[in-house]
């Protein structure tokens, strides 16, 4: 059996990219990462989706991390005339997958699992295939143990959120475990991208929706 490392964020994406693994029969070792405007709700799903897949999550603390929007409040100049997705922190998927070749190195791991979809590359220049390719030649190039090389491997990259949420419920993804509210709340909002992404995706689908937002988008 292969041993894969997943990044888990706690949302639908990575919880069924999890899932999935599981069902590739790979070993999983999840690891996730908590900066300081991480809502907490997220970081909950993560361990309860972890916890329900009997897999062990490590918790990397990144206290310098900040999102484009915190880091304007404390410089106004700061991304002057950028239009800035929301939720955008600076260079976070380099940060996240070097981190997760680090650990791939230090436990002997040939594959990395990301849970990306086709979407993402849309507001997020850190998320496209270039990006990844690149990300995957460079570490493998700087690593001591050349050979094997260390695979990121992107199943989703070319599917859609209403991919995801038909692939959730066929895996047996428990759904209502997941955050993918950006703020820190009780609930859902129901007004920021991604949780408009989430609730348009389970409306397409036809399923019912297992989160509670405060204002449904739609």
């Amino acid at each position: 059996m292969s041993t894969a490392i997943v990044l888990l964020s706690g949302g639908m994406d990575s919880a069924t990219l999890l899932y999935w693994a599981l069902q590739q029969n790979y070993a999983l070792q999840a690891v996730t990462f908590n900066y300081p405007s991480r809502p907490s709700q997220e970081l909950k799903a993560t361990r309860k989706i972890a916890s329900s897949a009997d897999v062990n999550c490590i918790e990397v603390a990144l206290p310098f991390l900040k999102t484009a929007a915190d880091i304007k409040k404390e410089n106004s100049d700061a991304f002057k005339g950028v239009k800035l997705p929301e939720g955008y922190i600076p260079a976070r998927n380099l940060i996240f997958y070097a981190l997760a070749y680090y650990y791939a190195e230090v436990y002997g791991v040939n594959l990395i699992i990301g849970g990306h979809l086709k979407s993402d590359r849309e507001g997020f220049p850190d998320a496209t295939p270039t990006f990844f390719k690149e990300v995957e030649r460079l570490v493998n190039s700087i690593k001591l143990r050349k050979e094997p090389n260390i695979q990121l491997l992107l199943p989703f990259i070319e599917k859609t959120k209403l991919d995801v949420v038909r692939i959730a419920i066929e895996l047996g993804v428990p759904l209502e475990l997941t955050w993918s509210c950006y703020y820190e709340r009780d609930e859902h909002c129901g007004k920021c991208e991604s949780c408009s992404e989430r609730a348009e995706a389970f409306e397409k689908s036809g399923l019912k929706e297992l989160a509670n937002y405060s204002k449904r988008t739609r």
